[in-house]
């Protein structure tokens, strides 16, 4: 008898890390595997005590001891400022440690499977994702993984910032946003943030948020407004290197 085969899932966003310690309700994540044909079985994904949502580096790993399999397809970019063409180009890698899904099938013949995912999101309902996989019986591990576009946004009014509306702009990997400095690798000119304002007699004004500082990372304002005439708010925000984009409703 064949051992079963193990597949691996792991959920990076675009252009950012694995979904994990830093992403939005991780724990919330719902990830399920399905064989052509067969019953649906779904996947644990949730973080462990040590888990971490990979590593990044200038190259691309073909082989690791720890991990069957190599570096992500997807590269992270991170636009130069004053060099729009000469971006720095990383790659994302899984350790022993990242974290993932884990289940196992049994394989009898070529097949297909389908992985489907839901992303919890601050607003609205969760992203759904599918993705067909291949599978061979001749192979005992597979590994899958799956893209997830989308900026996180999230409600931002600290008590000493009532003069203004403020939110906060992240990957979907919780990843935060700065000028560029040290190891940061999602710089604040490389994203566009805006607001529609419904004040309380419903009329709407749109205004253009710019990136605070990097005491306050992934924090993005705009001043000029009477915060105690807004009644709703619906940030937008679009990262340009990815095409990721994202939306928040706040109240206030």
């Amino acid at each position: 008898m064949k051992p079963n085969t193990k597949i691996s899932i792991y959920l990076q966003a675009l252009g950012g890390k694995f979904l994990g310690p830093n992403a939005y309700l991780t724990n919330s994540i719902e990830v399920d595997f399905t064989l052509k044909g067969g019953k649906t079985k779904s996947v644990t994904y949730e973080l462990t005590e040590n888990a971490n949502d990979g590593g990044i580096g200038p190259d691309f790993l073909s082989s690791l001891p720890a991990i069957n399999g190599q570096s992500s397809f997807l590269p992270i970019i991170t636009p130069l400022q004053g060099k729009p063409t000469q971006p720095a180009v990383n790659y994302l890698t899984p350790n022993s440690l990242t974290i993932h899904g884990l289940t196992e099938v049994d394989v009898e013949t070529a097949t297909l499977a389908t992985v489907n995912a839901r992303i919890p999101r601050s607003s609205g309902p969760k992203l759904e994702l599918s993705e067909t996989v291949a599978l061979n019986p001749n192979q005992r591990e597979c590994r899958v993984i799956m893209i997830v576009p989308g900026l996180l946004l999230e409600k931002a009014v600290p008590a000493d910032m009532s003069d203004g509306l403020y939110v906060y702009v992240k990957m979907m990997c919780g990843c935060p946003i700065t000028t560029g400095i040290g190891k940061s690798f999602w710089a604040a000119d490389d994203f566009l943030v805006s607001a529609e304002i419904f004040d309380r007699g419903d009329s709407l004004t749109r205004k253009d948020l710019t990136f605070t500082s990097d005491a306050t990372p992934s924090l993005f304002q705009v001043l000029d407004v009477d915060i105690n005439n807004v009644k709703t708010v619906r940030f937008f925000a679009r990262q340009k290197s990815t095409g990721n984009i994202g939306y928040v409703d706040v109240k206030y």
